[in-house]
């Protein structure tokens, strides 16, 4: 294993990280406050960004790679700076975490544009789940934000999609270790 792929494995470690980070603040938790909550979902979502900027200059010589993961990193990196920016209407930071999730879902039907991509199970499936799970997590927050409620309230399918996001990148993560080992 070079360093190259020691540092690809490490950020794709820490997105899956994030990832889980993030998922466990969508889930209901009865010994947990939505404070801690909203802190593990804007940690998380900050290491996605740190780790997918990582990964878009280790991608330097596929194109469709990095945007995708440009995509990624620009949809977190938005909702970051709004829940940063600590709105008091959360219907629009529930606005910019649809717009984070179309962006990831984009992203994975650009990265599935490389003939490369398809060589390997573990992306096809991965990726796939990471789609899917977006694609849920939109349409649970589609139904809060036409019911007229916020982004603090919990949804299953959010939280179901954010666990399907987070298994999803967790074989990623996976099946790219093993294959440097």
């Amino acid at each position: 294993m070079n360093r190259k792929e020691l540092s690809e494995d490490f950020a794709l470690l820490s997105i899956t990280i994030g990832k889980v980070m993030a998922a466990i603040g969508q889930t209901p938790i009865k010994t947990l406050d939505r404070e801690t909550q909203d802190q593990l979902i804007l940690l998380g979502s900050i290491i996605q960004v740190g780790a997918g900027a990582a990964l878009i200059d280790l991608a330097s010589n596929n194109p469709s790679k990095q945007l995708g993961l440009a995509l990624t990193v620009i949809g977190y990196g938005s909702f970051v700076l709004q829940f940063i920016r600590d709105e008091d209407d959360d219907r629009i930071l529930l606005k910019r975490a649809i717009s984070s999730n179309l962006k990831e879902v984009l992203a994975s039907f650009v990265v599935a544009t490389d003939p490369i991509f398809w060589r390997k199970m573990y992306r096809i499936i991965g990726t796939l789940l990471v789609c899917i799970g977006n694609s849920i997590q939109v349409m649970g927050r589609n139904r809060l934000l036409t019911k007229g409620e916020d982004y603090t309230l919990f949804d299953h399918l959010v939280t179901f999609g954010t666990w399907m996001e987070a298994g999803g990148s967790a074989i990623l993560t996976l099946g790219t270790i093993d294959e440097t080992l």
